[in-house]
């Protein structure tokens, strides 16, 4: 009887064993975002694409970032750190980070009161502009949806590294946004810049073709940008940007605010950056609103 006892204990303890590795095993699949959390994990980080380093180009000292366009691709990560790196001398209180919601999860536009890890501490969110544009029905919140776009995870860590004390708005947009839309959501975001905020496009440009097919969309989205033919970038796809909501975002505020010029500051693309003209690409470019 004794022994049928023990038999039975070991088959319990086994079954136990066994359920919790099973359960392990499977939980690597899951996200790691839950309701309860207090920040959004430090998903997207890459030692690999994190080499810190001061602008070659700096600032000069009469001047002050207002707004900026990035790439997201963390290929691309020697001209993020160079954007942000550029806004280290004169930071701003508040980053407002625009980009694209690549799943179109969740409502159109999206905002997050939650912070990011990284592995040089946590990015806050600034609440009072969550509640702000929530209260007004610009946006709405969905915490989930955020922990998996890289579009805001990847620039994370830079803006921790560089603008340790800058909070942020994230903002995610699908791709159907439309220009009134983003009108509306600029006009709402005017207050917030001239209270010293700076803003943000998380942007990435030609998709999936070759270097000349490449060179030539980001030619005609150049000339649309310098054209302000918004209703042309409204129309593009993926094979020009992958968010046009989010770049007009950036350039209705910065004309609201009264800073409507811009520079290119660089332009490339994957196929360069990985010494290959056959492969295909993304394009990146950055740009900078100054005053």
């Amino acid at each position: 009887m004794k022994r049928r006892a023990v038999f039975f204990v070991i088959l319990c303890v086994m079954f136990v064993i066994g359920g919790a590795s099973n359960k392990t095993e499977e939980e690597k699949f899951l996200p790691q975002f839950s309701s309860s959390s207090k920040v959004h994990p430090n998903n997207f980080f890459d030692p690999r694409y994190f080499k810190p380093e001061s602008s070659q180009k700096p600032i000069p000292s009469n001047k002050k970032i207002r707004g900026a366009v990035v790439p997201h691709h963390l290929l691309a990560h020697r001209m993020i750190a160079d954007v942000f790196s550029k806004m280290q001398n004169a930071p701003p209180n508040l980053l407002i980070l625009v980009g694209p919601n690549h799943k179109n999860l969740g409502p159109k536009i999206l905002v997050s009161r939650l912070g990011w890890q990284t592995p040089f501490g946590t990015v806050e969110a600034d609440i009072e502009a969550v509640d702000y544009l929530v209260s007004y029905n610009i946006a709405k919140e969905d915490e989930y949806v955020f922990d998996g776009e890289h579009s805001m995870g990847n620039l994370m860590p830079f803006i921790k590294y560089y603008l340790p004390n800058t909070k942020v708005l994230p903002i995610i947009c699908h791709y159907d946004v439309s220009k009134k839309e983003t009108k509306k959501l600029a006009e709402n975001l005017l207050s917030l810049i001239q209270n010293g905020a700076a803003i943000v496009a998380s942007v990435d440009f030609s998709h999936y073709l070759t270097a000349d097919e490449a060179a030539k969309m980001d030619k005609e989205t150049l000339k649309a940008l310098n054209d302000n033919n918004w209703d042309s970038i409204f129309l593009m796809g993926n094979d020009h940007l992958d968010s046009p909501a989010s770049l007009a975002t950036l350039f209705f505020a910065m004309e609201n605010a009264g800073i409507p010029d811009f520079t290119l500051v660089s332009h490339t693309n994957s196929g360069i950056l990985l010494g290959s003209d056959i492969i295909e690409t993304t394009s990146y470019m950055t740009f900078l609103f100054q005053k």
